[in-house]
């Protein structure tokens, strides 16, 4: 089952899919040789390791959205009105973009 590509142009990207593709690239990997898996990967590997390094295992659920930073003030207003509205955010690094991570 092929997973989609994920890049710093989503506005919107689920921690949880980050781990997917990531697992995937590794699988598709060892069957064949692509240059462009292997970019991604390495962008998805930094991601993930900055992902990793911003929360503590206590307060990250790896089912967290990451919202792009451009996005995020639409995100926000979404938000109002809900119990999610207090939710933390702490910035990550994705290849020179910022995300928000939830948690």
């Amino acid at each position: 089952m092929d997973s989609k590509p994920i890049s710093n142009t989503i506005n919107i990207i689920s921690s949880k899919d980050l781990f997917t593709r990531i697992n995937w690239l590794e699988q598709e990997l060892n069957y064949r040789c692509s240059d462009a898996y292997s970019e991604e990967l390495k962008a998805l590997q930094a991601f993930a390791k900055n992902v990793d390094a911003a929360a503590s295992v206590s307060t990250y659920d790896k089912g967290s959205s990451l919202i792009r930073n451009s996005y995020f003030e639409d995100y926000k207003k979404a938000l109002e009105g809900t119990n999610a509205e207090a939710a933390r955010f702490v910035p990550v690094d994705f290849d020179g973009v910022i995300y928000w991570l939830q948690l």
